[in-house]
């Protein structure tokens, strides 16, 4: 193991691909830290739309009435120039003399007209505009009180949904985060270790183990290293993260604090589902690996798996955005699935602990009967070098005892 582990670590790959996680990470918190920090500058306070604003590039418009219920609109005064007819106007607008035109075909219904460049601020300001100065004439031909219908209208009625059973946006955040990093750890070192084995038999340096190391040793070793360098991975970007917000001048007690809804049996299911599943599968891969001869078999002989896999990622996504589902609870029973079902499920939802413990319990004794099957697959494989070995007859040899 020691000596698999610190060949990886002395891997460029392995280095390279760890510097730029971090890297990604810094540049996740640093750089819209920075965004915020630039909006709330007070140069940039002055940015906000106003009527100021507003009025500004009203004066480089132009405008054409073809009614006479328009001629108290007061907004007319900030528009630039008024033409005679609509020809003249979009000729103007065509010649770059205005860069927008506005017909009034009644005090209801106008065409904002632009060429190419779109402001759809002005267009909502001016039917804004239109609606109020409909509404005024209105109220004064009924003799209606205009501050009567204001505090009509400014009566609110506050209303809060409340879903006791799910929890808050920081926590979809955390879900996201857990599965695409478990996602990208078993892809990653799965691969790794399935073609570290392969290349073994493939260079037959693997006859020169077995006959020092017993085949038990070897897989486990195998495993247990390339599991711990992804660990060592993970590590330095959840570093990286909180050095970074330090840096970025985040309360990062508070933060987690405000953000995230977090307990311990929330906490404890992320790392045993994501510890137990992540080894599960790495044992598989590597088991894989021993059925190949040749480093070009390796990837059909972990398709199948990887597209399992796969499916789990897919499940948790889908459930993401539907918690309560039945695909995402059935998933997160089944071992294979339910490295990914059941932590998204814990950190979205607040669920009984003896569904958790049902799973838990499930997948513990599959990594028991995964380890038990990838040790057997291996030492069978081991000793193979003809054609690529078929699952399902190894499973049966291993069954008849033939692997001892």
């Amino acid at each position: 193991m020691q000596l698999t582990f610190k060949s990886i670590l002395r891997k460029k790959s392995f280095l390279a691909t760890t510097i730029i996680l971090c890297l990604i990470v810094v540049a996740a918190v640093i750089i819209p830290s920075y965004l915020v920090k630039k909006e709330k500058s007070p140069e940039n306070e002055s940015e906000n739309i106003s009527d100021e604003y507003i009025n500004d590039i009203l004066s480089d418009g132009g405008y054409y009435i073809a009614t006479d219920e328009l001629k108290d609109f007061s907004l007319l005064k900030n528009i630039k120039q008024e033409f005679a007819d609509e020809d003249s106007l979009k000729a103007a607008l065509t010649n770059n003399e205005i860069t927008f035109g506005v017909v009034f075909y009644s005090a209801s219904d106008f065409a904002f007209i632009v060429n190419g460049e779109q402001n759809p601020i002005v267009s909502t300001f001016i039917e804004q505009q239109l609606l109020n100065f409909n509404r005024m004439n209105y109220f004064q031909t009924n003799n209606i009180d205009p501050e009567l219908i204001t505090g009509i209208y400014n009566v609110q009625v506050n209303a809060t949904n409340v879903d006791i059973s799910q929890k808050g946006i920081g926590n979809f955040v955390l879900a996201m985060i857990y599965t695409v990093l478990l996602y990208m750890l078993i892809i990653m070192y799965g691969t790794t270790v399935s073609s570290s084995v392969a290349r073994e038999k493939d260079n037959r340096t693997m006859e020169l183990l077995i006959a020092n190391t017993k085949a038990d040793y070897l897989i486990i070793g195998k495993t247990l290293a390339a599991g711990l360098a992804g660990i060592l991975q993970v590590l330095a970007m959840i570093t990286t993260l909180l050095l970074s917000l330090k840096f970025s001048g985040q309360d990062i007690a508070g933060l987690i604090g405000g953000f995230l809804e977090l307990n311990t049996s929330t906490i404890i299911t992320m790392v045993l589902f994501g510890l137990t599943g992540y080894i599960s599968y790495l044992f598989i891969y590597a088991a894989l690996g021993a059925l190949v001869s040749k480093m070009e078999d390796v990837n059909y002989a972990v398709t199948p798996v990887m597209l399992i896999f796969i499916a789990a990622y897919l499940i948790a996504i889908y459930g993401m955005g539907n918690p309560h589902g039945l695909l995402l609870k059935a998933a997160s029973y089944f071992p294979l699935t339910s490295v990914l079902a059941m932590p998204v499920r814990t950190i979205l939802l607040n669920i009984s602990l003896v569904e958790i413990m049902i799973s838990a319990a499930i997948m513990l004794v599959s990594i028991a009967v995964f380890s038990f099957l990838a040790i057997r697959i291996y030492r069978l494989g081991s000793l193979n070098y003809g054609n690529r070995m078929k699952f399902g007859k190894t499973l049966k040899m291993i069954f008849r005892g033939e692997d001892s």
